[in-house]
């Protein structure tokens, strides 16, 4: 599971960070994509500053400072890593997504 594999590569006090803000309500999280290999949201935090947050499989990706300069696993991909363990989607099925591409049948000569 993508989730449990960014938590284990997160350091403490990221962890305890990211855990207590999502304890506490600090972060808003709206998940916009979740497949088996990939989630992302966006991840707002209490001053209202939004990061676009992506998971894969081993490696987190976010807009913020630690990501983006330290390379770290930051707070905010905790956080929806946390959410998504929390909130887990329910499977849809094949059938569910797929679309209608039968065409109608039209009369001839009609205008409308």
């Amino acid at each position: 599971m993508i989730a449990t594999t960014i938590l284990a590569t997160v350091d403490t006090e990221r962890l305890q960070r990211g855990v207590e803000g999502l304890a506490f309500g600090a972060y808003t999280i709206t998940v916009t994509r979740q497949t088996e290999s990939e989630i992302s949201a966006y991840v707002t935090n209490g001053d209202a500053k939004t990061y676009n947050v992506t998971l894969i499989e081993g490696r987190s990706f976010c807009g913020c400072g630690d990501s983006m300069h330290r390379g770290k696993t930051c707070k905010h991909s905790v956080a929806l890593a946390l959410h998504v363990i929390r909130n887990p989607q329910p499977e849809v099925r094949a059938e569910e997504t797929a679309p209608n591409l039968k065409l109608g049948k039209v009369r001839a000569g009609f205008t409308g």
